[in-house]
């Protein structure tokens, strides 16, 4: 997997660039933008939902465009772009704090709303949570124990054949987001 936490502030002209591995999209901060394809017109998009998370099969399709921020704030999303499979995925229950959002081929993607004190165990094999707001938690893989500081669009790698069991020792809840790739 790799990571990009994209920050567009606002005026921001985007550049040409390409797409070619599938990618699990966070959004972290909303404005208004224009995005516009290699070819084609630009398209002008209203701010997208905090915490929208969608699944975009660049390996089949790839894509060259760019996007610009035309909105009064600062755009962030998170790109958690697919380079190979892990293998081994076992699903196990979700957690009353997840929800599912997304499941194909290449990945299970769940949201995560948990509370202060309250624990749940994430998927094994190989993942990651994304932060959508801030939170402390602990994680506590086989007999370990990880305290983790994340800011929004801050993730927690992991690479684990059992479920990892995670903590949130903050003081609000935590909105996150888990992508396992299958």
């Amino acid at each position: 997997m790799r990571f990009f936490d994209v920050q567009l502030p606002r005026g921001y002209r985007g550049r040409w660039h390409s797409h070619i591995y599938d990618g699990v999209f966070v959004n972290i901060e909303a404005s208004a933008t224009r995005a516009q394809d290699l070819g084609a017109d630009p398209v002008d998009r209203v701010p997208r939902i905090i915490g929208e998370t969608y699944f975009i099969d660049y390996g089949k399709k790839p894509k060259v465009h760019r996007v610009d921020n035309t909105g009064e704030t600062t755009y962030r999303v998170s790109d958690t772009e697919i380079l190979r499979n892990c293998g081994g995925f076992a699903a196990i229950k979700d957690g009353e704090s997840q929800t599912l959002i997304l499941e194909n081929d290449r990945v299970r993607v769940t949201r995560i709303m948990i509370g202060p004190g309250e624990k749940l165990a994430l998927h094994p094999a190989c993942g990651m949570p994304v932060a959508v707001t801030g939170g402390t938690l602990k994680f506590t893989p086989a007999g370990a124990e990880e305290v983790v500081s994340l800011n929004p669009a801050g993730f927690k790698w992991r690479d684990s054949a059992a479920a990892i069991e995670f903590t949130n020792v903050g003081d609000e809840v935590f909105h996150g987001v888990d992508i396992v790739v299958k």
